[in-house]
């Protein structure tokens, strides 16, 4: 949210400090700034990018002059210019259960997080943060998105590390106060490890899915096309797409190795990253849906995908492709972990028991066996796909709206689906191609089912 705010700190309060003093965080309202080095690694890969441009190109040409040379050094040296006065300008405050961010020069814009809206903090670090000791905090809220999300970008990690346990434990709180202390020994203790993905698998997965065969045909076709031509000029053709292809197969790598899922007493951890690491929190009865994810191949293996959505966005801005993903509870493991994992997040969820009509086998041939459904009175359990199953299950309590839809060629066969659409906006759980008679019962008994379970959850 967005709001005017004086050009000033707020009367009393003490000017911003470069390095804030966390141990008392919360019981002094004075504001805080960035580490110092923060501009560097918010522009560490722009400036990378602009000195592989800007110097592998007259390198590639054989040539550097002096007056090039020179400007070269004034825009990088403007790009650092452009981070520091960023950072001179940038903000941050705790009062009242409130998160307040202030940054820009011309124009300003300060932002205000209710703590109590908060729906996972997270700790991420890049590689070049990684190298200076920094980590950069990130707060989702439902409803928002990257662009305008909670980001301190960035503090030392220690102190990320320390701010996100005091921010859940203020966000616990019904009021704004003080928050709690640390959890202590015992509360250490009693986190368990509920999965800790093998790193030996994890490669063989990814080249196993989409993304994987997309790789392994421009393989082919280009070791096929030097075949014929006889040269290996020809590849440069190909060059953008095994860019494109290794650069996406490098993402999943990077983002899921290393993936342990921890249970706190603040919630659900998370860690993952093989150069660019994350550390989420995920708070209770914050996930809005979990999903089954069963690829063709990797059924055969008895591997499958466990995701779970989180109302607010996770990635970045520039990360917006892999931002469209779920996040992976298990990127890959077994069906048994998968169970256990799901028994953690929910209680004694339901099994699909309702398969789809025989007629739905002249709309979806392939996957008319698969199509299955089932509810209780919290959760609501569907089934589709053939050559990727998915299995989401949706808590009542978390539906937003329900929708009946019924396609030409359902009204045809007499059929029609009923879609469930929750806060997280990754996930809708389609009770796909039921007979129009019960599509027509479930519209009329989940909106009563689901306003139960809000009532109870509340």
């Amino acid at each position: 949210m967005t709001a005017p705010v004086p050009a000033g700190p707020p009367e009393g309060s003490l000017p911003a400090r470069a390095v804030p003093e966390l141990s008392a965080l919360t019981g002094d309202d004075s504001w805080h700034r960035l580490h110092p080095l923060s501009p560097l690694v918010r522009a560490g890969r722009r400036i990378v990018s602009l000195i592989v441009v800007l110097v592998g190109i007259p390198v590639l040409n054989q040539r550097q002059t002096g007056g090039d040379l020179v400007t070269d050094v004034a825009v990088i040296g403007a790009a650092l210019v452009g981070g520091f006065v960023s950072w001179l300008v940038t903000r941050w405050q705790i009062a009242d259960g409130v998160l307040r961010l202030d940054t820009g020069l011309l124009r300003r814009d300060s932002r205000r997080f209710p703590l109590s809206q908060v729906q996972a903090v997270d700790v991420v670090q890049s590689g070049a943060a990684r190298l200076l000791g920094l980590a950069e905090l990130q707060l989702r809220v439902a409803g928002g998105d990257a662009a305008r999300g909670g980001r301190l970008a960035c503090l030392r990690l220690a102190d990320a590390e320390r701010l996100r346990g005091q921010l859940l434990a203020l966000a616990a709180v019904p009021a704004a106060g003080l928050a709690g202390p640390s959890p202590g020994p015992a509360a250490r203790a009693s986190a368990r490890v509920l999965f800790r993905v093998r790193a030996s698998r994890l490669p063989a997965a990814i080249l196993l899915t989409r993304a994987g065969a997309v790789a392994l045909l421009v393989a082919v076709a280009t070791v096929l096309t030097v075949q014929f031509d006889g040269s290996a000029r020809v590849i440069a053709p190909f060059l953008p797409v095994v860019l494109g292809v290794v650069a996406t197969l490098w993402r999943q790598l990077n983002g899921q190795y290393g993936t342990t899922v921890v249970a706190a007493p603040d919630g659900i951890q998370l860690r993952s990253g093989l150069i660019q690491t994350t550390a989420e929190t995920i708070r209770p009865g914050r996930i809005q849906a979990v999903r089954l994810v069963e690829p063709l191949m990797w059924r055969r293996l008895g591997w499958c995908r466990l995701e779970a959505d989180v109302a607010g966005a996770r990635q970045r801005q520039e990360d917006r492709a892999e931002g469209q993903r779920l996040r992976a509870l298990i990127p890959v493991g077994s069906r048994a972990e998968a169970d256990l994992m799901l028994a953690e997040l929910m209680a004694d969820p339901p099994l699909p028991r309702h398969p789809a009509p025989p007629r739905s086998r002249w709309k979806a041939p392939l996957s008319y066996h698969f199509l299955s459904w089932n509810a209780d009175d919290r959760y609501v359990v569907a089934v589709r796909g053939r050559v990727c199953r998915q299995t989401t299950w949706v808590p009542l309590e978390k539906v937003q709206s329900i929708r009946w839809v019924q396609g030409p060629i359902q009204r045809r066969l007499g059929l029609a689906s009923v879609h469930l659409d929750v806060a997280g906006k990754r996930v809708s759980a389609v009770i796909e191609d039921r007979d129009r008679d019960e599509a027509a019962r479930i519209l009329g008994t989940l909106p009563d089912l689901a306003r139960v379970a809000r009532s109870a959850a509340s």
